[in-house]
């Protein structure tokens, strides 16, 4: 996403400095009593005042800008998950946050007793959040968490991050959070 947003904002900058560009050298031809360079004056003129908002294309046209302008918008303020984690390891280093998620749901599968784990691990702040839902006895929640804040120290992650543990009953599928029945 991050791709998306940088070439929608240089399209944007583009298009703000060639009108802009265009806007100046207009406004130094009208200074001039220069005819001008692209835009008809006189065409504009009565194109604004005679097209009503009556006509099918203008509010096509207005109704097409609107749209485009939420799904801008939209873009810009959804939350994405994040795709690389900052790691405290070196300065300026991150990691894939699938890779870490793939690292913590086997480093809890290797607990006894415990199997299917689910990880689920998103920035919070500078620090990372961490969501462990795994199979197994309730009672091995603890050697769970350790198990996981054990890797999280050699990934890099901070000891004061938050780390959650959810135990499922054997017999029973932990719930994915990405499905919904």
């Amino acid at each position: 996403m991050r791709l998306v947003n940088r070439l929608a904002t240089l399209l944007l900058a583009l298009a703000l400095l060639g009108g802009g560009l265009l806007l100046i050298a207009e406004v130094v031809t009208v200074a001039l009593n220069r005819p001008s360079l692209v835009v008809d004056r006189t065409g504009w003129y009565q194109t604004l005042t005679s097209v009503r908002l009556e006509n099918a294309w203008v509010r096509t046209v207005i109704i097409g800008l609107g749209v485009l302008g939420l799904l801008i918008l939209s873009g810009q303020l959804l939350r994405w998950k994040p795709d690389r984690l900052p790691s405290r390891l070196a300065d300026g280093w991150h990691l894939q946050r699938r890779s870490v998620e793939r690292h913590l749901a086997m480093a809890a599968d290797g607990v006894p007793g415990v199997a299917s784990t689910n990880a689920r691990v998103r920035r919070d702040g500078i620090g990372w959040r961490t969501r462990i839902r795994a199979v197994g006895a309730d009672s091995s929640r603890s050697e769970v968490e350790k198990a996981i804040r054990r890797e999280l120290a050699r990934l890099g992650a901070s000891a004061d991050d938050h780390v959650g543990v959810e135990m499922v009953r054997p017999g029973t599928r932990p719930a994915d959070p990405g499905v919904r029945a």
